[in-house]
């Protein structure tokens, strides 16, 4: 299944503003920690949220 680009944008852009300020959308200034920092895994130092992108383009090719 191929995902737009676009979607994954909107999906992401609400995580975002859930995990940081507890709302639909995040503004400028609130984040604390890069998107890519957060999603590395616990033993980088990160949450473990998943890439979606990284994960579409994987499900694509598996």
């Amino acid at each position: 299944m191929n995902v737009p680009k676009c979607f994954i944008k909107t999906v992401e852009k609400i995580q975002r503003g859930f995990m940081w300020q507890g709302k639909e959308k995040a503004n400028g200034g609130c984040c604390l920690v890069s998107w890519s920092k957060v999603t590395h895994p616990h033993d980088l130092g990160g949450l473990a949220i998943p890439n979606l992108e990284v994960m579409s383009c994987a499900l694509q090719i598996r």
